[in-house]
């Protein structure tokens, strides 16, 4: 019985132990670096408090459903530093325009031996699109909207008319929204402008769109020419 006894003592030891040594293990951690993201972006992020080189799952749930998941890995120092892009249809439905995410990472190491770790973040998915009307009269105010253009979140937003790759006029409708990138504007029509077709721009740029823009192909008419403006209609991509 007397050599039972430092093995004894060593397991309850062992036992009492363990948790204070879990306990004293980090936390994952898990930031992304903006509020919002399309398509047309790196969705990046960065974490720290994970195995050093130990393998990390990362998913991506819409109200606890799962809508995409990733796999990766720690570096020698337990930290994580990457980004993903993704198309439209990977995280959204046919008709969702926009939804806002819970991102987990997963310490696998840690949870396969019994310890759950990990750590969450959200962000917002987001399609991007560009809407304004097809006919224009000088002198009138007419609506254009930016949606989801959050690759250019918190910047000014410019409302072109173009003839032969020209800029003619340019007005400036506002800054879009410092998250997600949206604008709702009523702008006036310039009276300078003369009958004809145009080519109509949404750019962050206010003589000559570049980088991502949106357009349509639209009239300016005299007002005694002028039927109802319409509906908005979506913008082609640029």
């Amino acid at each position: 019985m007397t050599s039972r006894r430092p093995l004894i003592l060593t397991v309850a030891a062992a036992a009492v132990l363990a948790p204070e040594a879990a306990a004293q293990a980090p936390q994952p951690t898990l930031t992304f670096d903006g509020p919002c993201y399309t398509a047309d972006q790196f969705l990046a992020f960065s974490g720290a408090g994970y195995t050093p080189s130990g393998p990390i799952g990362l998913a991506l749930d819409v109200a606890s459903v799962r809508r995409a998941g990733f796999t990766g890995s720690a570096d020698a120092a337990g930290a994580i530093d990457a980004a993903l892009q993704v198309r439209e249809d990977d995280l959204l439905l046919a008709r969702e325009d926009r939804a806002a995410f819970t991102a987990t990472a997963t310490d696998e190491t840690r949870t396969g031996a019994g310890d759950p770790a990990s750590a969450t973040a959200r962000f917002t998915f987001t399609r991007w699109a560009g809407f304004s009307p097809g006919r224009y009269v000088p002198g009138r105010k007419v609506e254009v909207e930016a949606f989801g253009w959050a690759f250019a979140a918190g910047k000014p937003l410019y409302f072109l008319f173009q003839r032969k790759s020209r800029t003619v006029a340019s007005v400036r409708a506002g800054s879009l929204s410092a998250d997600c990138g949206d604008l709702v504007a009523r702008i006036r029509v310039p009276r300078k402008l003369k009958p004809g077709a145009y080519r109509l721009v949404l750019s962050t740029e206010r003589r000559r769109p570049s980088g991502l823009y949106t357009w349509r192909k639209g009239r300016v008419v005299r007002r005694a020419a002028a039927s109802a403006a319409g509906a908005d209609r979506a913008m082609a991509r640029g």
